[in-house]
Formats: C-alpha cells, sequence, structure tokens
C-alpha cells in the first residue's frame, strides 16, 4: 500500500509539473485567463471574434468549419454564415484570408498559425498578449508581452468602445475558443479521464480485498 501510494503521488506530481509547464514556463508575468472550455456560449462569441478580427492574418490549419459546428452547437449553415458570412464550405479548412505573401511584404515576417498557440505558450499568455497592447511617447503601438511585435492592435476599436469589464470578457472569448482548437476533445479526455480514476479506484480496492481473503489462513 505504502509503495503503491508513494508511486502514485510521484505521478501526480509529474502530471503538475508538466501541466505548470505546458501553461507557461517563460517566467513572464501572465494575467490568469480563468477559461471554460465547458462554456459553449462563450465558445462561439469567441469563434466569431476570431473570424472577425483574427481570421484575416491567422489561420486555424488543424481544423475545419464542420467540427466546429458540431462541437459548438450549431449547424454546417450557420457556422459557415457566422464565420465566413458564406464564403466557405463546412468541409473547408480554417485558413487566413490573406493571400501568400503579403503578410511577408506588409509586416515583414510570415503570420503564425493558431492552430496549437494555446498549448505552445498557454491560454494565460494569449490572454495577456492580447490586453498588453499599450502606445509609446511617439503614439506607436507595442506589446508588453512581446516587445516589437508586428502584430497590430486589432482589438484597440472595440476597447475604445467596451467597458473594462466587456472588454476582458471578449479577450477571454477569444482565448477559450483557442484552447478550445489547440484541443478540441479536451473535455471529452477530462470526462474519460475521471470515469477510468474512479474505475481504477474500485478495482483497486476490489484487489485488495481478494488480496486479503486470500491470504486470511496463510501464516506468514
Amino acid at each position: 500500500m505504502k509503495k503503491m501510494f508513494q508511486v502514485f503521488s510521484m505521478l501526480t506530481l509529474i502530471a503538475l509539473s508538466s501541466a505548470a509547464s505546458a501553461a507557461g514556463g517563460h517566467g513572464l508575468a501572465l494575467d490568469k485567463a480563468h477559461n471554460d472550455i465547458r462554456d459553449t456560449e462563450s465558445l462561439q462569441r469567441g469563434a466569431v471574434l476570431f473570424a472577425n478580427y483574427c481570421l484575416a492574418c491567422h489561420s486555424l490549419k488543424y481544423m475545419r468549419y464542420n467540427r466546429i459546428a458540431n462541437d459548438l452547437g450549431w449547424s454546417n449553415e450557420e457556422v459557415v454564415a457566422k464565420l465566413t458570412y458564406g464564403m466557405n464550405k463546412p468541409v473547408d479548412i480554417v485558413n487566413s484570408h490573406m493571400q501568400e505573401g503579403v503578410a511577408l511584404d506588409v509586416f515583414g515576417t510570415e503570420v503564425p498559425d493558431l492552430s496549437l498557440m494555446a498549448r505552445l505558450k498557454g491560454p494565460d499568455y494569449i490572454y495577456t498578449f492580447i490586453r498588453a497592447y499599450h502606445q509609446d511617447e511617439q503614439g506607436n503601438w507595442d506589446n508588453k508581452i512581446l516587445v516589437g511585435t508586428a502584430m497590430p492592435n486589432v482589438l484597440e476599436g472595440l476597447k475604445r468602445h467596451q467597458s473594462a469589464e466587456d472588454f476582458d470578457q471578449t479577450t477571454r472569448d477569444i482565448t477559450n475558443f483557442l484552447e478550445y482548437v489547440g484541443e478540441p476533445i479536451k473535455v471529452t479526455r477530462y470526462d474519460l479521464g475521471i470515469k477510468v480514476m474512479l474505475f481504477l479506484f474500485v478495482l483497486f480496492i476490489l484487489t485488495y480485498l481478494l488480496k486479503r481473503e486470500y491470504w486470511r489462513d496463510i501464516k506468514h
């Protein structure tokens, strides 16, 4: 029992350590996104915001519109109407509207695909990054998290016309959507993991009781 408990504790520490590293082991002071990938309404709002403010430059090359529709509770017709105004088919990959080579000419660098950005940097990084824009003394926009970034402050207009609480929710919705995109099956995996752990716990109890029954009449 003691050895099994030690092994379980070690595995738990390893898992927590890996999660902390994935959440952003870059040493930056990040705001907490407090995402909830079970919040379908937040994911829907995030998807629409991403389509309106991010999809012009950034793609999600590992996602298709019909997968988003299925996971977020939309029909195929609704997803293309809301995210592409009917310009794409449900089976299309979520590609950027920007033509090849334009980003290099305009921004001086290629625009990254954001499919796995939440897994690479962590949701807190994304949430902090899109809220960290500021103007310098010359009136130029920069970002405290990624100084010298070529990405413009695309949410500037929203921030001016929304309350602080509404803008926080806006950025959280976008971050929530990108976390979902990074691992669409995460909720299913979590639910399955809980069921597996419960099954193993029950199996452990039964196995322990069976062992006691077998060894009851055996002298040590």
